[in-house]
């Protein structure tokens, strides 16, 4: 049996918990019924606001560094505005759908199946 960490590994690259070679996405965020490669069925995970919770929390984090820094940069409000919220937005968007799969693969390991 797998341990908790190759699992959470094959979340982060959205792979599948059991066999590690099957795409668990089709499209962006959208779960797909079944491994391609062992058929291992996701039909009942469902990570609700997990992921977005995690994702918001994740960026949250950097962002309030970035605002830091730019601030004793002595930049103009609405450049930091720009920037801030482009790095909110390009980073929540790569950060997401990694997200979504370390909770779906966490949640098949804890067997929610």
């Amino acid at each position: 049996m797998n341990n908790y960490w190759t699992i959470a590994k094959r979340g982060v690259i959205r792979r599948c918990p059991k066999c590690g070679q099957g795409r668990i996405f089709t499209g962006y965020i959208h779960l797909l019924a079944e491994c391609p490669e062992c058929q291992e069925s996701f039909r009942n995970i469902r990570t609700d606001d997990a992921a977005p919770w995690a994702t918001v929390l994740f960026v949250g984090h950097f962002a309030v560094w970035l605002i830091a820094g730019l601030i004793k940069s002595d930049i103009s409000s609405i450049d930091l505005t720009l920037i801030t919220v482009g790095f909110a937005m390009v980073a929540s968007a790569i950060t997401l759908p990694v997200m979504k799969g370390v909770f779906v693969n966490l949640n098949w390991f804890a067997g929610v199946r």
